[in-house]
This record gives structure tokens, sequence and C-alpha cells, in this order.
């Protein structure tokens, strides 16, 4: 959370617990921080969320070449009329694949650092109602037999805090 050094064990363990910003609030109504230690700590927290968000615009940069390769692929794919299973064009497009997989897992866990900062408690319960979430819409698209079946009800609990 880019603390000062100079904090006690008690003061980190607040701040981790409760976030960046409201730990800040909840020292200072336990006369556990004086002013200035709290801005300075408020200060160095939108520096590391700064940071993040640096991080991001970097990962979005790499998603976006990897969609424009899928795209592509995929376009030259569907005019071909000579295309086979395992011809070159499937070997790129799940290369692509996992490369946009590793650069969204690495957006993922970026954006929840960032939550993870404002809210720890509420970023650990977005962890496992995104993993539900995303197993109940697989179970539905099995029962349905649709691949693509949407139904962002499923994610509320995720997206809504």
């Amino acid at each position: 959370m880019g603390h000062s050094a100079r904090l006690n064990d008690a003061q980190k363990d607040v701040l981790m617990k409760e976030g960046s910003f409201h730990g800040v609030r909840v020292l200072l109504q336990r006369n556990m921080l004086t002013d200035a230690e709290a801005s300075a700590i408020l200060s160095k927290s939108f520096g590391a969320i700064l940071l993040q968000v640096d991080e991001a615009k970097k990962e979005m940069q790499h998603i976006q070449n990897a969609l424009a390769r899928m795209e592509s692929i995929c376009r030259s794919g569907k005019q071909s009329k000579q295309g086979h299973v395992g011809d070159q064009s499937h070997k790129m497009l799940g290369d692509t694949v996992v490369a946009l997989d590793n650069w969204i897992v690495s957006l993922m866990e970026t954006n929840l650092t960032i939550t993870g900062m404002l809210n720890p408690s509420l970023t650990r319960s977005k962890i496992i109602q995104f993993g539900k979430a995303m197993n109940a819409l697989m179970d539905r698209r099995a029962s349905e037999k649709h691949p693509v079946l949407d139904d962002p009800s499923l994610f509320s609990g995720y997206v809504n805090w």
C-alpha cells in the first residue's frame, strides 16, 4: 500500500485489513496517526495506485494487440475454403488465445490489486464471486448446449460493489 516504513505493525495491520483510505480514517479516529502521517500515507497510496494504472494501460495494449491478431487469424480462417483441423491457423489462434488469456489474467491481478488497496475484504469476496459466477455460466452453457450463452445477472455480485 506504499506506507511509510515508520508505521508500526498495528497501524500496518489496520491498513491491510481496512484498505488505504478507510484504514487511514480508522487510524485517525483511534488517534493512532497524526494528520501529517495520514497525509503521507494517502499520498503514497495514490502514487501506488497510479503505478497500477500505468501497468493496466500496458496490459491493455497487449490485450488489444492479441485481439487484433485473433481477429486477423479468424477472418482469414473464416474465408478459407482449404482449412482443416490442426492447420497453421489453428496453432496461431491457440497461441494467441494463450497470450490473450495471460494478459487478461495480468490485468485482473492489477485490477484486484487496486481494489484490494481500497477494500481488501471486498476484493477477496469478488475473487470468490467471480469463480462462482463463471462456473454457473459454464454449467448453464453446458445444460443449454450454447457455448457463448451470456447471462450478466450471474456476475452482479462481482460488479456491484
